[in-house]
């Protein structure tokens, strides 16, 4: 049973260390606990040394802290948030194991002097199941982080995604990509380039983010890619990195509802709250601003603009630009009004419409 406890951060010496872990040299690996929150997190550090046993071995040329150890050493810090919060000191009949890993990716080498921070949260308990997730640190720089990725997805080791990243069956991450906190990305996706990806995004199945302009002129030049936050990426849609002639640079703000089998073209910018619907395709150099809705099977010409607030009616074809807070559609398209409507929903009185 769990006992009622002060749940005010607090700290474990070596000694209180001992008492919780069954462990012993040469394998404790936690010298001491700077904070534990029972039932939610706790912060534990490790001094490396070059008496460490298994430098002997690996390796003799350049003692490096092997991985494995790395993981134990977190293991051994979530054991003690576990213990702790259940309020158990563990005797001779206590047991626990380390039943899995999911994600661990190492950024870069842990050796001797160096003082390795341990950070681990509790995610869920259930059947007296714990499962965790956490990252460790040497100084500033990240050391290893578990990410949420399924054990089918190919993540390069040069790639930066966030502890709090979700990636699905069978996704490929390339070497260049950023990808922010609280993003879930689904299953089948390819994301490549030079690509930036802010936080708390939804991309579904089946997207290839992050591709080569199609453009003749392009070179395989680092073009980049950038996606704000909170945006909703539904399935098959395809977004390209930017030209050099463009900008370099394709971008989409935050907030937007990008429904299945979109196409952004290379060098486009599109702003925030936008909406997509399927199908419709924007090609290259298409500017987009703040609030727009762009109906199903529309197609958009090249370096043309769409204002804030208007709305293109469903399978339209915009070849010139529209002005802000339009209604339009058609082929050839035809202006139908100002979007009143849509102004009032964000909040805009009659007399400013």
């Amino acid at each position: 049973r769990r006992k009622n406890r002060n749940m005010t951060k607090a700290k474990m010496d070596i000694h209180q260390v001992l008492k919780q872990l069954p462990h012993r040299y040469p394998f404790v690996m936690v010298d001491r606990v700077l904070e534990i929150e029972p039932g939610k997190s706790i912060k534990a550090l490790k001094n490396v040394t070059i008496n460490e046993p298994y430098f002997v071995g690996h390796f003799p040329h350049r003692p490096v802290m092997p991985g494995v150890m790395i993981v134990e050493a977190l293991a051994q810090t979530a054991a003690l948030l576990g213990f702790d919060t259940l309020g158990v000191t563990p005797d001779s009949k206590t047991m626990f194991y380390f039943a899995g890993i999911d994600g661990a990716r190492f950024k870069r080498p842990v050796e001797p002097g160096d003082q390795l921070i341990l950070y681990m949260e509790v995610e869920r308990v259930r059947a007296g199941i714990w499962k965790f997730k956490g990252h460790a640190t040497v100084g500033e720089d990240l050391v290893t982080e578990m990410a949420q990725l399924h054990p089918t997805a190919i993540v390069s080791p040069t790639a930066q995604l966030h502890e709090t990243v979700q990636v699905g069956a069978f996704t490929i991450i390339g070497d260049n990509v950023r990808v922010a906190a609280n993003t879930s990305i689904g299953s089948h996706c390819v994301i490549e380039g030079h690509t930036q990806i802010d936080c708390d995004n939804q991309i579904a199945s089946h997207n290839s983010i992050g591709s080569a302009a199609q453009d003749k002129k392009y070179r395989n030049e680092a073009t980049r890619l950038v996606i704000g936050a909170r945006n909703t990426i539904r399935e098959f849609c395809t977004i390209n990195t930017g030209t050099i002639q463009g900008g370099g640079v394709t971008t989409i703000g935050d907030d937007n509802w990008i429904m299945a089998y979109v196409h952004i073209a290379h060098d486009c910018q599109v702003g925030s709250h936008t909406i997509m619907a399927n199908t419709s395709t924007l090609a290259g150099h298409v500017e987009v601003g703040d609030w727009a809705i762009i109906g199903g099977l529309t197609g958009v010409h090249q370096f043309t603009k769409i204002g804030a607030h208007a709305m293109v009616g469903f399978a339209s074809a915009v070849s010139q630009d529209i002005a802000p807070y339009m209604m339009v559609d058609g082929n050839p398209l035809s202006v139908r009004g100002i979007n009143s409507e849509g102004l009032r929903r964000r909040g805009f009185g009659n007399e400013r419409i």
